[in-house]
């Protein structure tokens, strides 16, 4: 992918997010501070499994938890990978472009180059403390050695063996360097596993500056294509957690309203050709307005009965997993109502399900919000069939009227909830408007006094 490709995703983005709460920003969804169905793990569903396009999300994640680890790191570990510059490195200048809206990777390294200072100044301070607290029982020791002559340190040795320069150091002493060359594999080399659509400079760049240095902006042209890959997919991804059915509920829904449409057509159609008053045919108000209504609703992806009693259908592939979910509850409460062992501690309360052979570390580890081991950050290429997914045979087997009243979970996300109550507003108003116009027009036309 081109710079200027890259440029236009990021404007298409911001010109799409019109009409998206903010509260489901891209910011928040990156962040999971969103309920489900907004989620992250909701969002990489979504990549994965409509758009087949998983990569830069796995990427993206991976580089905002390493810069993070990079900014943690001792000032004297990052003085071993300097941030890249082709300029130093002796790069001919026209191989990298200088468009004008390169302007945005060069304020994103400034960020990363403020959190790593910020990082920087406080790692300082902790050590300076830590020094000037230890400083006076060192003072004593080192003075009596003061008079001892002291032995310079041995000379680092270069690979071929002569003795390098002060600022020389290998670069397999570098901070996460197996990390980085493993990532450069997985993400960046041509036929990569899970190989970036990066442009052929961009890959250029980021292979020749991460042999040199580990220092983020090694990888800082790979992450801005993915940001903007993300960006461009994120308002498609709202707009499709809008949808509260599944497709074979969708078709019910469309097809229902054309009935009740049908159903006020033929009502006014006898009504006509009877001797009845005109003004009975207000009656055909009825089941167009709901008709007109489920039909609009349902051509963007809403059943407004499920709308109004707050719910949603499961995803195939999230049946199986709340399935495992509601075994577990169970199992807790089966639990929790058997008596307790003699051996135990009265007031103490031990959870059902715990592992007492896991330690402390492993037990305190954050857990990862992807649950699939196939979108971990390593792993084996993303397999996007579907048929080879668990889940999808026995989706399969379900018949259409299980699909149509599948099994509901409650909407969580109050914001998607805002968005699908504006959704459901426009398609009442549309429909009690065509009604309207369809029963007055009704009204002007002479009875013919056919049947009685």
């Amino acid at each position: 992918m081109s710079d200027f490709e890259t440029a236009h995703q990021l404007e298409q983005a911001k010109a799409s997010h019109q009409g998206i709460p903010a509260e489901l920003s891209f910011e928040d969804v990156i962040k999971n501070r969103t309920c489900p169905p907004c989620s992250l793990n909701d969002f990489m569903d979504y990549l994965y499994y409509i758009e087949h396009n998983a990569e830069s999300l796995q990427f993206f994640l991976w580089y905002c938890d390493y810069v993070e680890r990079f900014s943690g790191l001792l000032p004297r570990q990052k003085a071993l990978s300097k941030p890249w510059d082709p300029e130093k490195a002796k790069e001919p200048r026209s191989r990298f472009i200088t468009y004008s809206h390169k302007r945005a990777r060069s304020d994103k390294m400034g960020k990363i180059m403020t959190i790593l200072e910020m990082e920087s100044d406080k790692k300082a301070r902790e050590s300076f403390e830590g020094e000037h607290k230890t400083r006076g029982s060192i003072s004593t020791t080192a003075s009596r050695d003061s008079s001892r002559p002291r032995t310079p340190p041995p000379a680092l040795l270069s690979p071929t063996g002569s003795t390098a320069k002060e600022d020389w150091q290998p670069f397999t002493i570098q901070p996460f360097r197996d990390e980085i060359s493993r990532i450069v594999r997985q993400y960046i080399a041509e036929g990569a596993p899970r190989q970036l659509s990066l442009s052929a400079k961009d890959r250029e760049w980021c292979l020749r500056a991460s042999q040199h240095t580990t220092h983020p902006s090694a990888l800082l042209p790979a992450f801005t294509v993915a940001e903007a890959n993300l960006r461009s997919q994120h308002p498609n991804f709202i707009r499709w957690t809008r949808s509260n059915t599944n497709p074979t509920r969708m078709v019910f829904a469309r097809a229902m309203g054309i009935l009740l449409i049908l159903i006020g057509f033929a009502i006014d159609i006898i009504l006509i050709l009877s001797r009845r008053s005109n003004f009975l045919r207000i009656v055909c108000l009825v089941p167009w307005w709901p008709g007109i209504t489920s039909f609009i609703a349902g051509w963007k992806c809403l059943c407004v009965i499920l709308h109004f009693k707050n719910e949603r259908q499961l995803r195939p592939w999230e049946q199986e997993t709340h399935y495992i979910h509601q075994d577990e509850d169970e199992d807790e409460e089966v639990e929790q109502d058997k008596p307790k062992d003699k051996g135990d501690t009265p007031g103490t309360k031990q959870h059902p399900r715990q592992n007492h052979s896991i330690s402390s570390t492993t037990s305190s580890r954050p857990i990862d919000p992807l649950r699939k081991e196939s979108l971990q950050t390593f792993g084996p290429k993303n397999d996007y069939t579907m048929e080879k997914e668990e889940w999808f045979s026995s989706y399969k087997q379900k018949g259409i009227m299980d699909k149509i009243f599948d099994e509901t979970i409650p909407v969580q996300n109050r914001a998607l909830r805002m968005l699908q109550d504006r959704t459901v507003f426009f398609a009442v108003l549309c429909g009690g408007v065509g009604a309207s116009v369809l029963t007055v027009g009704s009204l002007f036309i002479p009875g013919r006094n056919l049947i009685l």
